[in-house]
């Protein structure tokens, strides 16, 4: 390595921190629909614009949210520790509790003006948002029908530790859906056994949170705008409601953000687009759904779309996973990028923003 190389990859290594600090740290909270998140999207387009790329701005409406203080008693004045389940309405319901461990329990329960209690079999695993546009679970579908054919006054969803992925915060919520209009609790699993003593009882739920209107925004940055096929490179920018969004996703956008910087000279033969899009840890995926919206008709000029996400893993592998990839072109790609150490090929998730182009069929040129 030369000494211009060394200096060259010190620089972009305090600019890719610099930029980590200014979305994880200054900004914090980018949950989509947020103050925070509008100004890390802003932030975004400025920096391209300093960078020499053009840029677009698509706007669409988006959901935040408030509060999330819950309390559930029995009469006797036992309480029970739950959190409101993210994009709940709020509450205050005072039932029986009914318990039900499995679709068909929940779908023949007589849990009228109930407080429903969800453990077991049922609540093994979060749902799948009711109206995800791009695939569904079957048995997903039979839980939320049941529960909104249900007529009960609440839901409380115990959470098993094992159906926490990805190191995720334990208790996990098992409803988290802006759609999904009745209000709903979670707790341990450790909480809903303690719970479950009280099948049949009195309890009061207060759940003090609320969804607010607000809008949010994809940012596109381009360069060589005037050839004919596209290299699409995307990132989500939001985050997770009140985390940093280190991994998921500051890393990703600030490998974007340094891609503008290294290709700002670039006059090769396909537009480069550098994508924030926003709302990957929304429950409907909101700037998928825009950034389909947007290039209706158009999806045949993409050559490749390379979608980043929680890259920089300090305890794990950087994978990489490959969708409709021509057989020659995925060979080249398996060799030039899986032929180091700590790499591997990741599975073919289904659940992120490569899935607004993999659902239109886009088949990449070789």
């Amino acid at each position: 390595m030369t000494l211009h190389e060394h200096t060259s990859d010190r620089r972009n290594l305090e600019w890719v921190n610099a930029a980590l600090k200014r979305l994880t740290v200054d900004i914090h909270d980018r949950c989509v629909g947020s103050e925070n998140n509008q100004a890390a999207t802003t932030g975004f387009e400025t920096q391209l614009e300093d960078n020499g790329w053009s840029t677009e701005t698509r706007r669409f409406y988006a959901v935040d949210r408030q509060g999330g203080d819950a309390r559930l008693e029995a009469r006797d004045g036992t309480a029970f520790e739950v959190r409101a389940s993210p994009y709940s309405p709020g509450c205050t319901a005072t039932g029986r509790l009914k318990a039900v461990s499995t679709i068909e329990g929940l779908e023949k329960a007589d849990a009228v003006g109930a407080l429903l209690l969800l453990h077991g079999d049922v609540a093994r695993e979060p749902l799948m948002p009711k109206n995800f546009p791009f695939f569904a679970v079957e048995d997903h579908q039979r839980i939320i029908a049941g529960l909104e054919g249900s007529g009960a006054a609440a839901i409380i969803t115990t959470t098993a530790p094992g159906s926490v992925t990805a190191g995720g915060a334990y208790p996990a919520p098992m409803i988290e859906d802006g759609d999904f209009n009745m209000p709903s609790v979670y707790m341990t699993q450790k909480e809903g056994e303690c719970l479950l003593r009280f099948n049949g009882r009195q309890l009061t739920l207060n759940s003090n949170c609320r969804r607010i209107q607000s809008k949010a925004a994809n940012i596109v940055g381009r360069i060589n705008e005037g050839a004919a096929k596209r290299i699409v490179i995307a990132a989500h920018i939001d985050a997770k409601k009140d985390v940093p969004g280190a991994l998921d996703n500051g890393t990703g956008v600030a490998t974007l953000l340094l891609l503008s910087s290294l290709l700002t000279d670039y006059a090769g033969d396909f537009c480069i687009e550098l994508v924030a899009l926003n709302g990957e840890d929304r429950y409907a995926v909101p700037g998928q759904l825009a950034r389909v919206t947007a290039n209706r008709g158009g999806f045949d000029t993409v050559a490749l779309n390379i979608n980043i996400d929680g890259v920089g893993y300090i305890d794990g592998d950087t994978a990489y996973s490959f969708f409709n990839l021509p057989d020659d072109m995925k060979e080249l790609a398996s060799a030039r990028l899986l032929g180091t150490p700590g790499t591997v090929e990741g599975i073919q998730w289904p659940q992120g923003d490569h899935s607004s182009l993999f659902n239109q069929d886009v088949q990449p040129s070789p």
